[in-house]
């Protein structure tokens, strides 16, 4: 695998809520844990399970959690579990460039818009009533797809295949999924929810390369964003040579003119980080062949020193 791919899947230091050891918890590992426990619930108690699951006849009788559970919601399956692995290997490269704050409100609008409309229209025809277990992450995971593809119309998947058709398939293979099923409220479920990713992707700052009707919220979340924390500068002590009227200066020595001492080699830094997720972003947006012989260069530099960290 190349410097490029290993850094692509390489767990981002995103800003997390809280700290488990020396990571930090995002969003996205939060939302994968929680698919993962759902999994376990599902062999405990089914019933239990499936109180998670969007069903919209329970949402309009009072269980309106199901609404903003229905993500986590993943039966013990290798397909389901993929879905996981998947969301959260792409989730971590959407939150990065949402930052914290936006990445949580786009989760939670493209979580809650389909659900509340298909509640909506199950309520006016209930022919949109449906139920599944096979939503899950693999919906967010879909969405995030749409949304980087639009932020970046020139990416493509090994340098060969844009992005936005690898979404599109992955669309249609679900959309074929359901429409055997004959779950025509599971379809308009999945088409309402990449319409919500987008127009709320938009909105928040992303997918800019593509006309998509929005409310600019970018303003929104801006507290704690994708970008490393700046580090504080040390603080410079007051030298010896100046304590007052009273204090002597230091004799000069053979010393003064000496090199030197080489500071130790240290770890990766934050704009060590902050050059890497430059080049990734520029790599997609105009591919590989974008970046000079140079950049080139320092993208292997970068690539193997935070792998070695």
């Amino acid at each position: 695998m190349s410097d490029y791919m290993q850094a692509m899947f390489r767990r981002r230091p995103n800003d997390g809520w809280f700290r488990a050891g020396k990571y930090d918890v995002t969003t996205t590992d939060i939302m994968c844990g929680l698919a993962i426990a759902t999994m376990f619930l599902w062999a405990a108690s089914q019933t239990a399970f499936f109180k998670l699951v969007f069903f919209a006849p329970e949402v309009r009788n009072g269980e309106v959690w199901r609404i903003i559970t229905w993500p986590i919601a993943e039966p013990p399956d290798f397909f389901a579990l993929l879905g996981v692995v998947f969301f959260w290997l792409f989730g971590q490269q959407v939150e990065a460039l949402f930052g914290r704050n936006r990445f949580l409100m786009w989760v939670l609008a493209t979580t809650i818009i389909p659900a509340v409309a298909l509640t909506v229209l199950g309520a006016i025809n209930n022919e949109f009533d449906f139920t599944s277990a096979d939503l899950g992450l693999g919906t967010l995971f879909l969405g995030g797809i749409w949304v980087y593809a639009a932020t970046y119309p020139g990416v493509k998947w090994f340098e060969v295949v844009p992005l936005w058709a690898i979404a599109g398939v992955f669309t249609l293979l679900r959309l074929l999924q359901f429409t055997g099923s004959r779950a025509g409220g599971a379809v308009l479920f999945l088409l309402i929810s990449v319409a919500a990713a987008l127009v709320a992707g938009r909105s928040l700052g992303l997918a800019t390369g593509w006309p998509i009707p929005h409310i600019d919220l970018s303003s929104v979340g801006n507290g704690s964003g994708g970008s490393p924390k700046r580090r504080k500068a040390p603080k410079q002590k007051r030298s010896r040579g100046s304590r007052g009227s009273g204090g002597g200066s230091v004799v000069d020595g053979p010393w003064q003119n000496a090199p030197a001492p080489t500071a130790p080699p240290v770890g990766p830094s934050a704009s060590d980080q902050a050059e890497l997720d430059g080049l990734l972003d520029k790599i997609g947006a105009n591919g590989m062949d974008s970046l000079s012989g140079a950049e080139k260069k320092r993208l292997n530099e970068l690539s193997k020193r935070l792998r070695n960290s």
